[in-house]
């Protein structure tokens, strides 16, 4: 038991490092204060100028977006992560209004055709296009107020 010494040190270092999933939660965290929620109220701040219910809620692993016009809610955009080889990317699980037909989907908050991408590349207008991408979509799915006879 010669090693005795390096085996104490290892016992105590190891528990001193963090393990590699409480590395991975504290940079989601700082990504989720400093990018993703900052993102996400400032939309939030432009649809309440548009006469909608935007609301913002935060929770330790995501954070999401609800938008609501009147009684109907059009969109939730959550970012919350994915692990991946490399790590964890942010992404965007989008509850989202088609017409009378509510749709889950997922998305990369980054375009596809980037390679590979890791927390430090997604910016804040990488979430705000991934949101307006998807917001879209419910307002395209609206029936168009002009286009609808007037009743007789």
């Amino acid at each position: 038991m010669s090693d005795w010494r390096k085996e104490l040190g290892g016992i105590l270092e190891g528990r001193a490092r963090a393990s590699r999933a409480e590395q991975e939660n504290a940079l989601f965290e700082a990504f989720l204060r400093q990018v993703a929620t900052p993102s996400l109220r400032e939309l939030a701040d432009e649809l309440i100028q548009h006469k909608r219910d935007a609301q913002v809620r935060e929770a330790p692993a995501a954070i999401l977006l609800s938008v609501r016009n009147g009684d109907v809610e059009e969109i939730a955009f959550r970012i919350i992560k994915r692990p991946a080889a490399t790590g964890v990317l942010p992404y965007a699980e989008v509850r989202l209004r088609k017409g009378l037909r509510l749709v889950k989907v997922e998305s990369f908050l980054r375009e596809p055709t980037v390679p590979s991408y890791g927390l430090d590349d997604v910016t804040k207008d990488d979430i705000i296009r991934c949101f307006l991408k998807h917001y879209r979509m419910v307002l395209d799915s609206e029936p168009n107020p002009s286009s609808v006879a007037p009743a007789t």
